[in-house]
């Protein structure tokens, strides 16, 4: 009789995702400095430069935790920030059955499509707050933050597909 065999994808890259997440946004909500630095200079700093080269009219600012435009501003709050999904993709990534220097230039990928989509994200929620603010509240809390999971979970899973130890 063989030994059965394991799945690349069994119980303990979960059990191990779910561990660095526990732990990275267990540091992540118990360091007020670094949930500031995230909000601050991660996320509103890169919006308001963003919309500075894509929009100069706005006159776009960044004031602490506020990105601040031309007729509106936006307050990213701790929760909005994109830090939730930044830290789940890097966890899924750390524990993903691959050979490390896969996993790093993964945790690199995730981070920065992480990144880039939270920016985008917060650049539709600013346009959607000046000219057509009744799509506000369904894109923040649904439309948005699913379509930023799905798209996360799509690159992880073909990046996971690619690389996972056979």
């Amino acid at each position: 009789m063989s030994a059965p065999q394991r799945s690349a994808f069994g119980i303990a890259p979960l059990a191990w995702g779910l561990a660095w997440f526990a732990g990275l946004y267990g540091l992540y909500a118990q360091w007020p400095a670094l949930s500031r630095w995230f909000i601050e200079d991660l996320t509103v700093r890169p919006a308001a430069w963003a919309l500075q080269w894509l929009a100069p009219a706005l006159h776009a600012q960044a004031v602490g935790s506020r990105l601040v435009v031309d007729g509106g501003a936006l307050n990213v709050l701790h929760g909005c920030e994109g830090a939730d999904l930044a830290l789940l993709s890097a966890s899924a990534t750390l524990a993903a059955p691959m050979p490390w220097r896969w996993r790093l230039l993964g945790l690199l990928l995730m981070l920065g499509a992480a990144f880039v989509l939270n920016q985008l994200r917060l650049l539709i929620l600013l346009k959607a707050h000046l000219h057509h603010p009744r799509w506000f509240d369904l894109l923040h809390t649904l439309w948005l933050p699913l379509g930023m999971v799905l798209l996360l979970a799509a690159l992880l899973l073909a990046w996971t597909a690619r690389f996972a130890r056979r």
